[in-house]
């Protein structure tokens, strides 16, 4: 049984790593779809302050205009709407600085936008909680979960992406993953050993080095993609 988990991490490992076309804290040219997260701007009362908010940018193909999808609050309701060139390359979003946490050329799934497309359509967002989901981060853990193409690992902090009951493949696509409302597990190559409680996630990374401590920012190397 150990050998079967290891040899599915290994694999997770590979397919994740297939997907992603840069390293760089740049959007590439061939990019399709672009995991990213921020800051929640100093507006907000302290605690929020402390969390992410993450979303997705995709375009049909490399001639299309980007669209971005997300939740943005309790009122919002799901955001799905095209973006400018400008927007979709901005290095701030609110004041805070964006932070790419990963891009593909969605190999190996030519119907990705139909399947974001489908995935929103169906979606509940009329139910919202900051704290400790379903909100933002919930939407875009579990796009990223259901729709092949798409890959990220999200911030230790973007408090509501473990909301419910899941078992699986971790978002980021290297590791596995059991949550439920209460407590949660994830371990992967690129995840490390990340637990969750109501909704708070710390732990540590090894690929590259890194501590994760509830609402503080992570204490290492964390790759910027």
């Amino acid at each position: 049984m150990i050998m079967n988990v290891v040899k599915q991490l290994i694999l997770c490992s590979l397919a994740a790593m297939a997907v992603s076309c840069s390293s760089k804290q740049t959007i590439c040219p061939d990019a399709l779809i672009v995991v990213k997260d921020v800051r929640i701007p100093k507006g907000e009362p302290l605690v929020a302050r402390l969390a992410k908010h993450s979303w997705v940018d995709y375009r049909p193909d490399v001639d299309s205009p980007w669209r971005r999808i997300e939740i943005v609050s309790p009122t919002s309701g799901m955001l799905h709407h095209t973006i400018s060139d400008k927007t979709v390359h901005a290095k701030k979003r609110w004041g805070e600085r964006v932070r790419i946490l990963s891009q593909s050329r969605a190999e190996g799934n030519p119907d990705f936008v139909r399947d974001i497309v489908k995935f929103g359509a169906r979606y509940d967002a009329s139910v919202y909680r900051p704290w400790p989901g379903p909100n933002s981060n919930t939407f875009a853990e579990k796009l990223i979960r259901e729709v092949d193409g798409v890959s990220a690992q999200l911030g230790h902090n973007a408090v509501g992406k473990e909301h419910g009951f899941y078992l699986g493949k971790t978002a980021g696509g290297s590791g596995l993953e059991l949550q439920t409302p209460l407590v949660g597990l994830a371990l992967g190559v690129r995840e490390g050993i990340e637990l969750s409680f109501l909704g708070l996630s710390g732990g540590v990374s090894v690929a590259p080095f890194a501590v994760k401590i509830p609402l503080i920012p992570a204490l290492g190397n964390i790759p910027r993609k």
